[in-house]
């Protein structure tokens, strides 16, 4: 008992929030998202979300996601395969990644391409850095397994993970404390695998911006610098570091997640930006619209990446032509050079709302919302953001939402 008390007293003091300590006219730091460094470095070392200042997973790396995904199979709370049982997807993490990963489970578990017997269940808990998670005997491990049991699961049927974590009040300065984090990250993956051994996946996502933030709970330039921290971890294992084997068991496999750093209203290569209305009053956490962009990102990244739509997605494929009873989104001309029209059925007094995101999940246009009346509805997306400029060529993806119940589909705009 003791020892819970002072579990979340510590929990609470590394991670309280202060009444207001944001600075919205900080919206740019100068540095340069890994992802759009290419040939560039930060202080000497090399960006690039995998080796060789690539954003591309190495062919090896990603060809044994693939195999293990494919791999996956249901299992009962014993961990033994069942056809009856789960594939459970859980975060682990600190408040950030549970006030994100929440926003994302009623999203994913309400997408009609999910696949049914996959559960997704929030783990993540305030204040629990990953110097206190990677921390086999942590009381933060007792919060995981009874969060997975009121949800009817089990340590032992968990497969794949998504991790978002820090270290409250960093110092020492780059690289020392990015190396810090490194080694406690390896801890932590290593402990998924001892707690939870029947986890194949593991995909990381370092911190989003905070140049609002004007305390020392982790701020930049150290929430952009774990970037470095995930980068290097998965490197690692991709060189071959024996503590990080998931061919020998020592950790799962490896692999970013979706990349969220962008430097502030500066927009990345992709359009990708944080504006202020993101964080709340801390410039740390962040608001409802944070929570969203997130679980937007989240929700784009596990149903198109190659090594998670194999347990992610529900084999069942788009109908053409939407039909009354099964939720769908059909898009014609599908990739488009112009307008694409985007079909669908709300039954009457059904609520419905259409949005475009980018291939980040980032929210690029509101296109609709109101109430069904029974009969099909189309709308157009002629191309355009919400402030009506022409959006790049890429990958897009239109999500509609109906009542509780959600679809999303791919949109390819050349």
């Amino acid at each position: 008992m003791l020892r819970r008390v002072f579990f979340f007293s510590l929990g609470l003091l590394l991670f309280a929030i202060p009444a207001r300590a944001i600075d919205c006219s900080r919206d740019s730091t100068g540095l340069v998202p890994l992802t759009d460094l290419g040939a560039g470095t930060f202080q000497g070392f090399p960006g690039g979300l995998y080796p060789g200042s690539s954003n591309q997973r190495p062919p090896a790396h990603e060809s044994a996601g693939i195999a293990i995904a494919s791999s996956l199979v249901l299992l009962d709370t014993q961990g033994n395969p069942d056809p009856t049982g789960r594939i459970v997807l859980v975060s682990i993490g600190m408040s950030n990644c549970t006030l994100e990963f929440r926003t994302f489970v009623p999203l994913a578990m309400n997408d009609a391409n999910r696949n049914p017997r996959l559960l997704v269940i929030d783990c993540a808990e305030g204040g629990q850095t990953a110097r206190i998670v990677r921390d086999p005997a942590s009381a933060y491990w007792d919060t995981v397994a009874a969060r997975l049991h009121a949800h009817g699961s089990s340590l032992a049927q968990v497969q794949a993970v998504w991790i978002k974590e820090a270290n409250a009040r960093p110092t020492g300065g780059f690289p020392a404390a990015t190396d810090s984090l490194l080694w406690d990250l390896g801890g932590v993956v290593r402990t998924i695998k001892a707690k939870m051994p029947q986890t194949k996946l593991c995909y990381l996502t370092s911190r989003i911006y905070a140049g609002y933030a004007t305390t020392d709970l982790n701020p930049e330039p150290y929430a952009y610098e774990s970037g470095f921290a995930v980068k290097w971890l998965i490197d690692a294992q991709i060189a071959g570091v024996d503590s990080l084997s998931y061919g020998s068991g020592q950790a799962p496999w490896l692999s970013w997640g979706p990349y969220l750093w962008a430097d502030g209203l500066k927009p990345r290569f992709d359009g990708f930006t944080w504006p202020c209305a993101a964080f709340q009053s801390d410039g740390t956490h962040p608001s409802t619209l944070g929570q969203e962009i997130v679980a937007d990102s989240l929700l784009a990244f596990f149903s198109k990446d190659e090594t998670a739509t194999p347990w992610f997605l529900s084999n069942q494929t788009t109908s053409a032509v939407p039909a009354a009873g099964h939720l769908s989104l059909a898009a014609a001309p599908n990739p488009s050079h112009g307008a694409v029209a985007l079909s669908f059925l709300a039954e009457t007094g059904q609520a419905w709302s259409l949005v475009i995101a980018d291939a980040s999940g980032r929210r690029v246009r509101d296109l609709g919302a109101g109430l069904g009346s029974g009969l099909p509805v189309s709308l157009d997306w002629d191309g355009l953001d919400q402030s009506a400029r022409r959006v790049p060529a890429g990958i897009y993806w239109a999500r509609l939402g109906l009542g509780t119940r959600s679809v999303t589909t791919r949109l390819v705009h050349d």
